[in-house]
């Protein structure tokens, strides 16, 4: 009898644990609702398919030392970093897994996880930092050190530095090859190009004759021209990399300018700070489609990589707006932190063409050479100078008024464009009456002044876009 009860009550058992398994199963077959509606459960895979599916726009903001990551399926902002000193440029690498900051004042470069959102690692470069970009096969970083004349080369997988190419004078940034072969540098004082083989670390050749200030650039996907912006006079100079000389012009917008092309090379868009404008270039027949205006101050500039939406941040307004590629009108504006100067997304610049191809057939071999190369003396005496004083940015119309009391030769330069120089020669004997140099076409006039001691000099700025006087001895 006992035997038979306890066979009852572990057949009782079993059926109760069966009838609870398959209430559970109904329960886990169907999704909850959570109070908006939405599916319980999928929620997180959809954001995930979502962010895999649409990269990321990263913007930097010079005056905050922030980065700011904008969504742009919502045009929000969804993570705000803080970086170095004053960052100006930014790239994310061909593969999406990182964004290169360059912190300009505190010479290093901050590397974000894009996966994260969060600074993994910060690396020291040159003097004054400005522009950066990879090797389409995603290997290599080139960092361009404005104020000492050379290229810093940063290994990406192992995220340090490898080596340091000298350059022209005042390099500002740079562009690889489809192939990633060749790396070209702009020259902003030598009105050149430097030509850097990716395999020997060096300088194979410079092309000379890209007048007008060379400053920013990008290269067409056949890798046969590069389109360079010419501060200057205002243009975009087309490098016909065959010759080996720039053929062509085309005029733009005021100002320093950034430029991007969409990913097929159909369409050019180049930021004009000068004059609050984008300008439109149809690559083809090389003429200009569209000015889109989008406010005070545009400097940077990145197209996604479906070619659907331009970004531009708006230095003056604190904010980055959004262009439609089809209408070619401004859709959304996003506020931002102070002064964003630059911005990038995966595939800006370049980094989209022949990616897949270029990490294919990658002819890099495993070891790069680590012998680093020395700037020159004259380089090294410019870096032992004093700065005695440097003024305000002048907006268009202001004026700064320094007396030279002391004699002695000095050397006067603009902070945010250092390839604007002149030289004061101070000598004693009775005060002069106040001379004047005008700020104009990213130039001091005169570039050269011998005075006396107790003389003032007025800097009065005739451009566009803001400029000041740092006055070294």
């Amino acid at each position: 009898m006992m035997k038979h009860n306890l066979y009852a009550m572990i057949v009782l058992v079993t059926l109760l644990l069966l009838v609870v398994s398959a209430c559970s199963g109904v329960q886990n077959g169907q999704p909850k609702n959570d109070e908006k509606g939405k599916i319980a459960g999928t929620a997180k895979k959809s954001v995930k398919t979502k962010i895999e599916q649409t990269p990321l726009i990263y913007v930097n903001n010079r005056e905050a030392n922030t980065v700011q990551a904008i969504d742009p399926t919502t045009y929000s902002v969804i993570s705000t970093l803080k970086v170095g000193e004053k960052p100006t440029y930014v790239q994310v690498t061909p593969d999406g897994s990182y964004t290169y900051v360059v912190n300009s004042q505190s010479e290093d470069v901050s590397i974000i996880d894009t996966k994260t959102n969060k600074v993994v690692k910060t690396i020291p470069v040159g003097k004054s930092p400005k522009g950066v970009n990879f090797t389409t096969d995603g290997k290599l970083a080139y960092v361009i050190n404005e104020g000492e004349d050379t290229v810093t080369v940063i290994d990406v997988t192992q995220m340090k530095k490898i080596t340091v190419i000298k350059t022209g004078k005042f390099p500002h940034n740079g562009i690889s090859s489809p192939d990633s072969s060749k790396f070209y540098v702009t020259n902003t004082a030598s009105n050149s190009i430097s030509v850097i083989d990716t395999e020997s670390q060096s300088v194979i050749d410079t092309i000379e004759g890209v007048n007008d200030l060379p400053h920013n650039l990008t290269i067409t996907p056949d890798g046969k021209t590069l389109w360079v912006t010419l501060t200057k006079s205002n243009a975009i100079g087309i490098v016909d990399l065959e010759k080996g000389e720039m053929v062509e012009t085309i005029s733009v917008g005021k100002g320093h300018h950034v430029i991007d092309l969409t990913n097929d090379g159909k369409f050019a868009y180049v930021a004009n700070i000068g004059d609050d404008s984008v300008t439109v270039i149809d690559t083809t027949s090389k003429e200009v489609v569209k000015s889109i205006h989008v406010g005070q101050g545009p400097h940077g500039i990145a197209i996604t990589p479906n070619n659907k939406e331009v970004y531009v941040p708006v230095t003056e307004k604190n904010k980055l707006v959004v262009i439609d590629t089809t209408t070619k009108k401004v859709i959304e504006t996003i506020e931002t932190d102070a002064f964003p100067f630059f911005t990038a997304t995966i595939g800006s610049r370049g980094t989209a063409y022949f990616t897949n191809v270029s990490m294919e057939k990658s002819h890099h071999s495993e070891g790069t050479s680590n012998e680093t190369q020395k700037t020159s003396k004259d380089s090294q005496k410019e870096m032992l100078k004093t700065v005695v004083v440097s003024s305000p940015l002048l907006k268009t119309g202001k004026t700064y008024s320094f007396t030279f009391n002391d004699p002695g030769e000095y050397v006067i330069h603009c902070a945010p464009h250092p390839y604007m120089t002149m030289k004061v020669m101070v000598k004693n004997g009775e005060r002069m009456e106040e001379q004047t140099v005008e700020i104009k076409d990213y130039t001091y006039t005169p570039e050269a002044l011998e005075i006396t001691t107790g003389t003032t000099i007025k800097w009065v700025n005739k451009d566009t876009v803001q400029h000041n006087a740092v006055i070294e001895k």
